[in-house]
């Protein structure tokens, strides 16, 4: 019987003490001689194909940052260390991170979806635009060929309040999906410090006044104001919806 007990105890030992003890040691030895020293980093971008481009210039930063990381071993690395550094980025909304054995790391990146396009006149001459997030972060600066086609942005203001930029964002989603007041047609979107928030629609270049608040009221009413003006082959110049009840029309000259 003791016989029996010392054969099940050299058992168990050999398979939870001596094989894992081996294997550990295996590994150990491999990881010496860089056999798991990380060589590749393998970056992907997951999002809507008109918004691919934009992230280019980001994932370009991003993977000379994780370059950093070539040579360590991929045995010892802390994968929450990679992920804080991930985690810092505000165009990321999501990120997958995973070892690649024996040697990489597979890193899957979802940016977060772009509502609009700050545009500085000077810079946006050079070529150069600022996207922001669905969220309201203001990202930096992409060329213009990798930008989406957006609503533009204008104004110092939204800079330096983040505040203004999220309202401009909730302005446009509060318009109709279609008509002649569709955020599709939208082509700048301002703010006026005695007035509140202006759009300008593409094409007509209409300039559409609409205050700070009750914004889906409003386009609601301007929509209509739109429609009769079309009927009687009529042009604004100015649409201010930002009265009580009421909307005001300037309507071009004519030449």
């Amino acid at each position: 019987m003791n016989w029996l007990r010392l054969r099940l105890y050299f058992r168990l030992l050999f398979i939870f003490v001596l094989v894992p003890a081996a294997i550990f040691a295996s590994v150990y030895t491999l990881d010496q001689r860089g056999f798991f020293a990380i060589e590749e980093i393998d970056l992907k971008v997951k999002t809507q194909s008109e918004q691919l481009n934009f992230s280019k210039p980001y994932m370009d930063v991003l993977n000379t940052e994780l370059a950093a990381y070539k040579g360590q071993s991929l045995w010892r690395l802390s994968l929450s260390q990679v992920s804080d550094k991930i985690k810092t980025k505000t165009w990321i909304k999501d990120f997958r991170i995973s070892r690649s054995w024996p040697n990489g790391i597979a890193v899957e990146i979802e940016p977060k979806i772009l509502s609009l396009l700050y545009v500085d006149q000077a810079r946006l001459a050079l070529g150069f635009v600022r996207p922001v997030t669905s969220d309201g972060a203001l990202l930096p600066e992409v060329d213009t060929t990798q930008a989406p086609p957006l609503a533009m942005l204008k104004g110092e203001v939204f800079v330096k309040d983040s505040a203004k930029r999220k309202i401009a964002i909730e302005l446009l989603k509060s318009l109709p999906e279609e008509g002649k007041l569709s955020h599709k047609l939208i082509s700048e979107i301002g703010f006026d410090s005695k007035e509140g928030y202006w759009v300008e629609v593409a094409k007509s270049n209409i300039k559409i006044k609409l205050g700070e608040e009750q914004f889906a009221v409003k386009s609601a009413r301007v929509s209509q104001v739109m429609d009769y003006l079309e009927k009687r082959d009529l042009k604004a110049r100015v649409i201010d919806a930002n009265l009580s009840k009421k909307v005001l029309v300037r309507l071009q000259q004519n030449p």
